[in-house]
């Protein structure tokens, strides 16, 4: 039988769309499905830790993206190879609203804020569902979404740079912050850049030369055994520290109501380029394995996955790109492998937090305690 091309899913008015991206399940694909789910945890836990830096939020509130709002999306998504997520676009763009309204990162309010973010544009992607909006992503061009995306991803890398030669964090922006990193270059911590390079050289190396090696899972393993063994937190070189471990605290985060207001644009702007890549990603996947899947009804995953980010703690969550490559070069082709990946960080937030206390950060990134927001174990 000849495979049928991609289409979009008819709606259907009076049925509730569930757990279309599982079934039909196919018993064949199991292990495989498995499998790419445990890589994506392995690569994806590392990746979600670092957009906290980005986002300005306790490093486990990465890990927490990567929980309840994959699972939601499981099994309220359509798509059957859609990760969802925290992503670089999307927390860049709630670190740079919160930070211009004044707020300091790391703060119980910021950490609040962030989760009202993703309950806002959960609700506006909601409403878009309701209306039945989703066809407005065929309206924004793809050209636009890789500009931005490719900008977001300059921005992002810019700002990181001084955590790559070891200093310390100065300046509010990108360019305060290189004239800030540019002018203290003398004091350089070479043991920190050293390791920069050294992951660096294994990404590149294995993506030229290995491409279907998982590098970069080596480049974690690697530099968090050597951590651990040779002590680098003593010597100079930041890591992540201490990573409370323990479940969510789920519940509304500790908001007013006029808070809404200032990050109500903040969400608006979230909800578009969740739209926008959402629609793209699960579209490409869908027309290269020819499944079908709706716009509308992704809407309704992506909404009660944001929903259910910033009621457990954590903060807006996308369809991501790189994680979904990360499961179709694994090898996954259904949702059971983003369920094995959040059965993987379960595990993980119970009894594996130690292990992750030797990753490389910058320092003062760990998560704090007392912040009222974030669950040492429940």
């Amino acid at each position: 039988m000849n495979a049928q091309p991609a289409s979009v899913r008819p709606e259907h008015r009076w049925r509730w769309p569930l757990l279309e991206g599982l079934l039909p399940f196919d018993k064949a694909r199991l292990g495989p499905d498995i499998m790419a789910g445990i890589i994506l945890a392995a690569l994806g836990i590392p990746e979600v830790m670092g957009y906290t830096k980005i986002i300005g939020t306790p490093v486990i509130t990465g890990l927490y993206t990567l929980l309840l709002p994959v699972v939601v999306f499981a099994l309220f998504g359509s798509s059957r190879h859609l990760v969802v997520s925290a992503d670089s676009a999307t927390a860049a763009m709630v670190a740079a609203g919160l930070v211009s309204l004044s707020l300091v990162a790391n703060t119980p309010k910021y950490v609040a804020l962030t989760s009202l973010v993703a309950i806002l544009a959960g609700g506006l992607l909601l409403l878009a569902r309701i209306l039945r909006l989703g066809f407005l992503a065929d309206f924004l061009s793809r050209s636009v979404l890789v500009g931005f995306l490719s900008g977001v991803g300059i921005q992002v890398a810019l700002g990181e740079l001084h955590s790559l030669l070891g200093l310390e964090n100065g300046g509010h922006g990108v360019i305060q912050q290189l004239v800030f990193t540019f002018q203290h270059l003398p004091e350089t911590r070479i043991t920190t850049l050293c390791m920069a390079l050294a992951v660096l050289v294994i990404l590149v190396g294995f993506e030229v030369f290995a491409p279907h090696f998982p590098g970069a899972l080596l480049a974690v393993i690697g530099m968090t055994a050597a951590s651990a063994f040779f002590h680098w937190g003593e010597h100079g070189v930041g890591i992540v520290g201490e990573v409370p471990s323990g479940l969510p605290r789920l519940g509304l985060p500790a908001v007013v109501w006029k808070d809404v207001p200032g990050v109500l644009p903040i969400a608006f702007s979230c909800f578009i380029v969740i739209l926008a890549q959402s629609a793209a990603t699960s579209r490409a996947y869908a027309q290269r394995y020819r499944d079908s899947f709706s716009q509308n009804v992704d809407l309704v995953g992506l909404a009660l996955a944001n929903v259910a980010a910033g009621c457990s703690s954590t903060f807006v969550v996308n369809g991501s790109p790189t994680k979904t490559a990360m499961v179709d070069t694994g090898g996954g082709r259904s949702q059971v492998s983003h369920l094995t990946t959040a059965a993987t960080v379960l595990l993980v937030l119970l009894f594996l937090t130690k292990p992750l206390s030797y990753q490389g950060a910058k320092k003062g990134t760990g998560a704090k305690k007392g912040t009222g927001q974030i669950s040492e174990g429940v």
